[in-house]
C-alpha cells in the first residue's frame, strides 16, 4: 500500500469519526430544542389552566352578588304578583257576597 493511499484513509476515517461526533452534536441539539419546545408548550398550557382558575376565583363573588340581585329581584316580583292577587282574589269574593246571590266557590 502506498503512503498516500494510507493517509488518505487514516484522514477519512478522522474525518468521518469527526462528522458523526458533529452529526451528534447536531442531533442532541435539535432534541433539546424540540425537547424545550414541549416543555415550554405544556408550561403555557399548565399556566393557562390555572389562569383560568384563578380568574373564576376572582369573579365568583361577583357571579354570586348578581345570583343574589336576580333571586331578590324575582323574589320582589313574585311579592307583588301576590299581593295582586290577593286583591283579585278580595274583589271576587266580595261580588260573590251580594246578598241574594249565593255562588260556591270551589
Amino acid at each position: 500500500m502506498e503512503s498516500w493511499q494510507k493517509w488518505s484513509i487514516v484522514y477519512l476515517s478522522i474525518m468521518s469519526v469527526e462528522d458523526v461526533e458533529d452529526m451528534y452534536i447536531i442531533g442532541c441539539l435539535i432534541s433539546g430544542l424540540q425537547l424545550f419546545g414541549v416543555s415550554g408548550y405544556m408550561a403555557y398550557r399548565e399556566i393557562r389552566r390555572m389562569s383560568a382558575a384563578v380568574l373564576a376565583i376572582v369573579r365568583l363573588p361577583g357571579m354570586c352578588d348578581g345570583i343574589f340581585r336576580a333571586i331578590s329581584t324575582q323574589t320582589e316580583m313574585l311579592r307583588e304578583l301576590n299581593r295582586r292577587l290577593d286583591v283579585i282574589i278580595t274583589q271576587d269574593r266580595k261580588q260573590v257576597a251580594i246578598p241574594g246571590l249565593r255562588v260556591e266557590m270551589g
